[in-house]
C-alpha cells in the first residue's frame, strides 16, 4: 500500500491500558493522544464513569466530542440532560458548560476527543435545572447524533460505515464516524489533510500505514495517523471489530 506521507511525524499507536487519573469521585480518565505524546492538534481519550460517579459542570476553550462506548450515561449541557447509549455522540462548542453522570447500576466508558493536543477545562457553579432531551435543534448550541438512527454507508461486502457527527454541520470542530467490519474485512482509507485518531471501540483490527504495522488488540487502543498518510484497515480476526476514526477540524 503506497504511504503518501506529507508530515514529518511518523504514526504511532497507544496501548488501551494506559493509567488512568481520577478527576472527580467515581470519574477516571486516559488520555492516548496529546501534546505530550507528539499530537499537538489532537487530544483522544477515554472516560470511566462508575455508577453514581461523574463531572461537574466545566467549559472549554474548545469544541469536545463525547461518545459512549460502554453502558450507559447522562451528559448535561446548560442543564438539558441526554442518556447516551453505546456509540451515541454528542458534540459541545466551545464554552458551552456541560457535566456527565452515570446514574445507572453498571460502569460507563466514553470516549473523548478535542481539536488540540493541550485542552484546558473550568469548573462552573450549576446555574440550570433539568430537561429531558431526546434530540438536537437549531436552537441549542450542542449537536447529538443517536447511533440508532445514523444512516449506514455500505464498504464493500463485509464492512460499512456510519457518522458519529453531522456530515453536513461544518461548524463543530470535530468529526468522527465508526467504521465496523466483520472478519475478512480490509479497507484502504485515502489520506486525509488532517491528523485522526483510530480508537479501537469492538474487538481486535489491524492498522498498516505504510511500512508501519500496528494490532489494535486491545480495547481503547489508539492509532494516530498524520495528516498525508494513507492507511489499510484489516480485521483478521474471527469476530467483529470496530475502530472509531475522529479528527480536528
Amino acid at each position: 500500500m503506497a504511504n503518501d506521507n506529507g508530515s514529518d511525524h511518523a504514526a504511532f499507536m497507544t496501548s488501551g491500558g494506559v493509567e488512568g487519573r481520577e478527576l472527580a469521585p467515581g470519574f477516571e480518565v486516559r488520555t492516548y493522544l496529546s501534546t505530550d505524546q507528539d499530537s499537538p492538534s489532537l487530544n483522544s481519550g477515554s472516560a470511566t464513569v462508575m455508577p453514581g460517579g461523574g463531572l461537574p459542570y466545566h467549559r472549554h476553550p474548545t469544541g469536545e466530542l463525547i461518545i459512549c462506548v460502554v453502558g450507559q450515561a447522562d451528559v448535561y449541557v446548560e442543564g438539558r440532560r441526554y442518556r447516551l447509549d453505546p456509540h451515541d455522540a454528542i458534540h459541545v462548542p466551545a464554552g458551552v458548560a456541560h457535566g456527565l453522570r452515570n446514574d445507572t447500576a453498571d460502569p460507563a466508558i466514553m470516549h473523548t476527543v478535542f481539536p488540540t493536543g493541550t485542552p484546558e477545562r473550568d469548573f462552573v457553579e450549576d446555574a440550570w435545572g433539568v430537561e429531558d432531551r431526546t434530540e438536537t435543534d437549531a436552537s441549542v448550541p450542542e449537536s447529538l447524533v443517536v447511533f440508532t438512527r445514523s444512516a449506514v454507508v455500505p464498504l464493500g461486502d463485509l464492512a460499512d460505515v456510519l457518522s458519529l457527527t453531522d456530515p453536513l454541520d461544518t461548524t463543530r470542530d470535530v468529526a468522527a464516524r465508526i467504521v465496523r467490519m466483520a472478519p475478512g474485512a480490509v479497507l484502504d482509507l485515502a489520506a486525509e489533510d488532517r491528523d485522526q485518531s483510530l480508537f479501537l471501540a469492538v474487538g481486535a483490527a489491524v492498522c498498516e500505514v505504510g511500512e508501519q504495522r500496528f494490532d489494535m488488540t486491545s480495547f481503547c487502543d489508539t492509532v494516530c495517523i498524520r495528516r498525508g498518510q494513507s492507511r489499510r484497515l484489516r480485521n483478521a480476526g474471527t469476530e467483529p471489530a470496530a475502530v472509531i476514526i475522529a479528527e480536528g477540524r
